[in-house]
């Protein structure tokens, strides 16, 4: 009877060589293949506007263009604003315009103020006849459409246009009667003398 041979088993000691019972590499699933351009975003919550803003009120005293009043109103919207708080808003531009308008009319009174007296300083005692010569070009050339710009802007009381409209005055006086001038209007003030008393 035969001796049973001894089988050995050659262990494999190369680092290098994958062992044969090693697992494949994981391959990505169908769901770790789609790109993140694929992934669904979620997309935010719709909130319609239902603010109406009917119960706001607007300043009378203060001038909101319609555009402006309609673009206000709209982002209002988007922005998901109560009407107390777009009020609250309104209210406080309409403040902020006033006391912007005040402070531009106070301005243009000082500004009108220190024409006047550059006016004065400079004609002096002569000052009544430049402004008759004044009134009698503003007259004859622009009459009371003249008057009234020159009222509404402050600019009657400028010594550039006393000294402009009192040359022509002047020129026309001569060409009217050589030698002649007008009167110097009597117990009026700057400003009733080229604007007239109403």
């Amino acid at each position: 009877m035969p001796e049973p041979t001894e089988t050995t088993t050659q262990v494999d000691t190369d680092l290098t060589t994958p062992s044969a019972t090693a697992l494949p590499a994981e391959t990505p699933g169908p769901a770790e293949n789609i790109s993140a351009a694929d992934q669904p975003t979620e997309q935010p919550e719709n909130h319609p506007d239902t603010i109406s803003y009917e119960q706001v009120v607007w300043p009378e005293e203060v001038s909101f263009e319609p555009t402006q009043v309609a673009a206000f109103k709209e982002l209002a919207g988007e922005l998901h604003l109560s009407a107390e708080q777009v009020q609250k808003l309104v209210d406080f531009e309409a403040h902020a315009s006033q006391e912007k308008e005040a402070q531009l009319a106070a301005e243009q009174r000082e500004q009108i103020r220190q024409w006047a007296e550059q006016t004065k300083a400079q004609f002096g005692a002569g000052l009544e006849t430049e402004i008759t010569f004044a009134l009698r070009a503003a007259d004859v050339f622009g009459g009371p459409d003249l008057r009234n710009l020159l009222e509404e802007t402050g600019l009657g009381n400028h010594p550039v246009i006393i000294r402009t409209l009192s040359g022509i005055g002047r020129a026309i006086s001569e060409d009217a009667c050589p030698g002649g001038k007008p009167s110097a209007p009597q117990d009026k003030t700057f400003a009733e003398a080229l604007y007239g008393t109403k």
